[in-house]
């Protein structure tokens, strides 16, 4: 199954970073399939349908802002919640239109047939590189999720005896 890890959000904007922030994360403390592809979209527009075009499943790893839950709340969208998100004129680069974009990639023909979100409820979006504490003490249980969507899909990860050094060059300490 052609799958993909697409990590989404600006590592510049503090919580909207945690999609990249959770891949660097998960690739640092679990042994992920080679055949799944992992790619750091940052902040996508119009061309994220091509991200999806061609693959059978797709896990989004984002920022998720919903009303009234707590920051640091971890939350697993199926594609049916994905495709129904409100549709319109996005006004900042921070809102990816994934159900546009799914749309767009299913018009054309060729898109994922499984799609999912893990999701983590930011604390705050602004300047600044680190992640606040609740969502950076959320990661552990987001990247569970990806490892559970990962092996309903029909890919074994497997975690890290020793971690590695997160590998994300906007945090403190991080390589590159």
């Amino acid at each position: 199954m052609r799958t993909a890890i697409l990590a989404l959000g600006s590592v510049l904007m503090s919580d909207d970073g945690v999609g990249p922030t959770l891949l660097a994360w998960l690739e640092a403390h679990w042994e992920l399939p080679p055949e799944v592809e992992r790619f750091d979209l940052g902040t996508p527009g119009p061309e994220l349908a091509d991200w999806l075009s061609g693959r059978e499943a797709v896990i989004f790893l984002d920022a998720a802002r919903l009303s009234g839950a707590p920051p640091g709340e971890v939350r697993l969208f199926s594609r049916r919640e994905l495709a129904t998100l409100p549709r319109g004129p996005h006004l900042s680069p921070h809102d990816p239109g994934l159900g546009e974009a799914l749309l767009k990639a299913d018009f054309a023909g060729d898109g994922p047939r499984e799609a999912a979100m893990v999701g983590i409820v930011p604390a705050r979006i602004g300047l600044g590189t680190e992640l606040s504490a609740s969502v950076a003490a959320a990661l552990p249980a987001a990247a569970a999720a990806v490892v559970a969507e990962l092996a309903r899909l029909g890919h074994a990860a497997h975690p890290r005896e020793r971690p590695e050094p997160l590998r994300a060059f906007w945090t403190a300490g991080g390589e590159e």
